[in-house]
């Protein structure tokens, strides 16, 4: 005679999905893409338009990993389930961090420092 469990099975790691994956990995290096905005603002050529793609792609990386979190079932970087909490101070780092980075594209474009 068998037993049968009322447990889920656990879902294997080719089961995630690699939807999951693209977007982790999206938000993880989509920080460093910033860098390429500074150099856009700093140059120049189209001051309104780098401005708000610079903006939009923070806000969308913070999006993005919110939705990594509430619907991907989504993970620290040490393999641990996110909370909203981790998405909290995520958003803070990456807003200073786009500020500051703001801030610096604004002098170096004022200085002429980059054509």
């Amino acid at each position: 005679m068998t037993i049968q469990s009322n447990q889920a099975p656990a879902k294997s790691e080719s089961q995630v999905g690699c939807l999951s994956v693209l977007v982790r990995l999206a938000w993880i290096f989509g920080g460093f893409l910033l860098l390429f905005g500074v150099m856009f603002i700093a140059q120049r050529k189209a001051p309104l338009l780098a401005d708000i793609s610079f903006w939009l792609f923070t806000f969308g990386l913070i999006l993005l990993r919110f939705v990594d979190i509430k619907f991907l079932k989504g993970e620290t970087m040490d393999n641990h389930p996110a909370t909203l909490k981790h998405w909290r101070r995520y958003s803070l780092g990456l807003l200073i961090t786009a500020g500051c980075l703001f801030i610096l594209a604004k002098i170096l474009a004022h200085l002429k420092l980059i054509s």
